[in-house]
């Protein structure tokens, strides 16, 4: 970028404090972090579409790949946690547009003005009465600060039914919400790709192609480069003593038929991008090949019921309760650490308890509700034979 052009970049985002600096680029390496091992999903075609690097107040916060002849995204790809900035984030009316898609030579600065008019791209006034939310892909709620509000760009967002909308932040976005903080407590980053197919052949304004389906692949593991990660330079408040800890990489996927009454449908990463007839929707994560899929999806699965499932033995406890953690990582450092490796019957014992550390926790929890549960019984009994 020439110094003049420069200039005018900086002058403009000083005259317009809310507009956000998005860049339509040649391919996704200026914000490759996004993506799992800073791979891009393989086999979308490429005809049509433009490469954004989503930009907001010198911090990139996300990449959409969108579509020119629908007016809509293909995808938009995030981490979690990935929250940058400083301001709290709010959603700007109208939403943000992007003037390279329609001018390569335009300021990379993308514009919220009302009155904006645009050939290839979606603008504010085609969602106007339409009946249609502006469905974000990259969800407001899942990150914070200047990121969320990054999120309220027309170049992230599809026409979506009121109802089904809302079922789909039930269904599949509260769940997401979930499974990234469990990624997080357990030190790993969450990569996701959210996305929508099938146009449906209604057009809103008789322009923005209304998409059929939606759906979310995410992937559970550890950034390439932890020490060169601009997402570790965020700042979010810890996860709460209430989230699960899964000290294992996982993978999972969520896809809607966007009608109310079809419900989400849960499946493998693999499933998922043979329905989309896509190669591959991250590089490489647990439980998106077809020889762990089906037991990682059990997995995930346990998560989202609050139990963890052993791969070995497939069994399921549920959370921990009070003092758990602390009794089993006891025995086991008896075990481990301070017994002779030569004592065999002694090994065998701190063995033997261990294992009961580890059952008789929620087996006393599931004892203490049954007997709770009868003594309001019996007391309502005694209630009703005094009145």
């Amino acid at each position: 970028m020439g110094r003049g052009r420069s200039f005018l970049l900086l002058l403009l985002t000083l005259l317009h404090p809310g507009t956000v600096p998005g860049e339509v680029v040649r391919d996704f390496q200026t914000c490759n972090w996004f993506f799992q091992n800073n791979v891009p999903p393989q086999g979308f075609p490429t005809r049509g579409r433009v490469k954004i690097c989503q930009r907001y107040k010198n911090h990139y916060h996300y990449a959409t790949l969108y579509r020119t002849d629908h007016r809509i995204p293909v995808y938009s790809a995030y981490r979690y946690p990935c929250s940058l900035g400083s301001s709290d984030g709010y959603r700007p009316s109208p939403w943000f547009q992007e003037p390279q898609i329609d001018d390569q030579n335009a300021a990379a600065t993308m514009g919220s003005r009302s009155t904006y008019v645009s050939e290839r791209q979606a603008v504010d006034k085609d969602y106007q009465d339409s009946g249609y939310n502006r469905g974000h892909l990259y969800p407001f709620a899942l990150n914070e600060w200047e990121s969320a509000t990054s999120t309220c760009t027309l170049t992230n967002a599809v026409p979506e039914d009121h109802a089904a909308n809302v079922n789909w932040y039930q269904e599949a976005e509260s769940i997401v919400q979930k499974l990234a903080r469990i990624c997080r407590k357990s030190d790993r980053s969450m990569y996701l790709v959210t996305g929508a197919a099938n146009p449906s052949g209604t057009k809103i304004n008789n322009r923005v192609s209304v998409p059929g389906l939606v759906w979310t692949a995410l992937c559970c593991t550890f950034p390439r480069d932890q020490n060169n990660d601009p997402c570790q330079d965020g700042i979010m408040k810890p996860e709460g003593q209430d989230v699960l800890r899964y000290n294992r990489d996982f993978s999972f996927a969520f896809m809607k038929a966007m009608k109310p009454e079809k419900a989400t449908v849960h499946l493998s990463v693999r499933q998922l991008a043979r329905k989309l007839k896509v190669a591959k929707l991250f590089d490489k994560c647990r439980g998106a090949s077809e020889s762990d899929e089906m037991q990682i999806l059990k997995e995930v699965e346990g998560l989202i019921q609050n139990k963890v499932i052993n791969p070995v033995n497939t069994a399921s406890s549920p959370l921990r309760p009070l003092g758990y953690e602390a009794a089993v990582g006891i025995f086991q450092l008896v075990y481990s650490e301070l017994l002779d490796p030569g004592q065999a019957v002694v090994q065998a014992v701190s063995s033997s308890l261990t294992e009961v550390a580890r059952v008789s926790g929620p087996v006393f929890l599931g004892f203490v509700t049954v007997i709770g549960v009868l003594a309001v019984n019996v007391l309502a009994v005694l209630l009703n034979h005094a009145g």
